[in-house]
């Protein structure tokens, strides 16, 4: 669904869509977020990764249970 919709056309800002992504959307904020030690990037995006990984999980369940 996502390359139905044009996922792809993102490719092309590369490492960019990340710090706009952990910057809320601020482009104010992209110089704060560059200027983090890499290590505490890794381990937010990974938080991100295992909420949505649950999230989803629990959307399902819950779905399930109607």
């Amino acid at each position: 669904m996502e390359k139905k919709a044009g996922i792809q056309a993102f490719e092309k800002f590369n490492y960019v869509n990340t710090v706009n992504i952990l910057a809320g959307g601020d482009v104010t904020k992209w110089a704060d977020i560059l200027a983090l030690p890499y290590e505490r990037i890794l381990t937010k995006l990974l938080l991100n990764k295992t909420e949505a990984g649950y999230q989803r999980k629990y959307q399902e369940l819950l779905n399930g249970q109607r």
